[in-house]
């Protein structure tokens, strides 16, 4: 092509770019100011006589230049989209990068033309910085258009998903949240440097991309939802902490926390996919274990334990235990119960995780807050020098561990019709549960010296561990109950 009829064909691509840019919904200034400097550029190559236009470099510049524009005009476009446009700032916001690479590209072939004209005043980065920060304020003003536009997308996408459609405040909410982070980042550089290196800490997952479908649990301080997680297609366990407000301390422990439980990958410990850290929005994602809890499968007694069951969900669970006490920063799990003990289906046996670890400062602040008492739902296992106000420790998880074990081989919920004051009077004397006489012997040895009085009469989790190794399993037709039938 001729240069002339490349001319033509520049001079027609920037006349609809001067058009798009008036209907753009976003980043206004920028794509003014880029169609203004390719204006510019143009009335410069209008000028040109017909001797100048035949300069055999000329043609490969008003083609490198030609492909530039057209660059510009898709770029631009985006933001008149109205099914778009609104998805595009989420993402980037106002482009800044992406401007800086076209209006740097049109500086080098305007300077290839050898233009008479000041590209100093016309490229001046003042003015860029300036439309930067004019179109990001602009899209703060429209941080509730551009959520409700996304929420409203992402529910025609998902028309079929259970529950999208009934927390549409929490996913407005969380787009708002999101959106605000990331103009933050591009507005102040020192805040960004916080933004980023949290982020890096885990995986943070936005709620929008959340949907609760059924509410599976109810722990102390959090409940527990089966649901998806949209992007993966996933099946996932939602569990929401019922807290309303971390101070900045609070907040900077949780992400420490929910840090360190990220990187543990282990065959029984639940893994933690990552997190939603939203104001007024705390929420873990994990596996979800069909069964729901060991407590859950001894209420239900739908199921029938062999003892061959029974040793290997024991197994399995003090391998978790001991896993967090075995790793180089060693993890106290502080809330040892059959709640936290989670199964599924493995073939013809189960697959046993231990779950709810490390999260001992955010359980405080959300009992305080909700005024509680600390030790709700957890005193049936925990140990006798923790009800002295003691610390945990090691020993004071495998005293929960036996409490575990004992509901493990009865079926039963340990002094399930006690209350708190009789409970703690009955441990601090050093009375233990009944073990039945049809528990094997090896076992009901095992739940003896797991719960122990002193602390440092009990096997660490290592020790349980050899010991089931030596124990052969004790296996005769008289002794298979099934847990449906053990009475006290």
């Amino acid at each position: 092509m001729d240069p002339t009829a490349i001319l033509k064909v520049i001079f027609q691509v920037a006349s609809v770019i001067q058009e798009t840019v008036k209907e753009v919904k976003a980043n206004q200034k920028q794509c003014k100011r880029l169609a203004e400097r390719i204006d510019a550029i143009i009335l410069t190559l209008k000028s040109m006589n017909n001797q100048a236009l035949q300069r055999p470099e000329l043609q490969k510049s008003l083609d490198n230049y030609h492909t530039c524009i057209e660059q510009c005009l898709e770029f631009v476009t985006q933001f008149k989209d109205e099914t778009s446009w609104f998805s595009k700032v989420f993402k980037n916001q106002n482009y800044k990068e992406k401007f800086e690479e076209l209006n740097l590209q049109l500086t080098q072939y305007a300077t290839d033309f050898n233009l008479s004209i000041n590209l100093k005043q016309i490229f001046d980065p003042k003015l860029d910085e300036n439309d930067q920060k004019t179109d990001l304020n602009t899209i703060q003003c429209k941080l509730d258009e551009i959520a409700s536009l996304m929420a409203q997308k992402q529910d025609e996408q998902l028309r079929q998903c259970k529950g999208i459609e009934e927390n549409i405040v929490q996913r407005l909410n969380s787009f708002k949240h999101h959106l605000q982070q990331n103009i933050m980042k591009r507005s102040d550089p020192h805040r960004a440097q916080g933004i980023i290196e949290e982020k890096h800490a885990f995986l943070h997952i936005p709620y929008y991309d959340l949907v609760p479908e059924e509410r599976i649990g109810q722990g102390g301080f959090a409940d527990v939802y089966r649901g998806r997680w949209l992007p993966l297609d996933d099946e996932v366990a939602i569990k929401v902490i019922r807290i309303q407000h971390l101070n900045e301390n609070i907040r900077e422990d949780f992400v420490k926390e929910i840090s360190v439980m990220h990187r543990i990958h282990y065959d029984h410990i639940l893994n933690i996919f990552g997190a939603c850290v939203e104001p007024e929005k705390y929420a873990l994602v994990v596996e979800y274990m069909s069964l729901g809890s060991l407590y859950d499968v001894l209420r239900r007694k739908t199921l029938e334990l062999t003892w061959i069951n029974r040793w290997s969900i024991a197994s399995q669970m003090t391998k978790g235990i001991n896993y967090l006490h075995k790793i180089p920063n060693p993890i106290i799990h502080r809330d040892i119960k059959s709640l936290n003990i989670l199964m599924t289906e493995n073939g013809k046996g189960f697959l046993v995780k231990v779950a709810d670890f490390g999260l001992a400062k955010i359980r405080y602040e959300t009992l305080r807050q909700s005024s509680l008492d600390h030790s709700v739902g957890t005193l049936p296992w925990k140990a006798p020098e923790v009800l002295k106000m003691g610390k945990h420790t090691e020993a004071s998880d495998v005293y929960a561990l036996g409490v575990v074990l004992w509901e493990l081989g009865t079926g039963r919920e340990p002094y399930e019709e006690a209350d708190d004051a009789t409970i703690c009077a009955f441990v601090l004397r050093g009375d233990r549960l009944d073990i039945p006489t049809n528990i094997p012997h090896s076992f009901a040895e095992m739940i003896s010296k797991a719960w122990a009085h002193e602390p440092q009469k009990r096997p660490t989790c290592q020790q349980l561990l050899s010991l089931m190794k030596e124990i052969s399993l004790e296996l005769d037709g008289n002794k298979k109950p099934k847990v449906r039938n053990h009475n006290l």
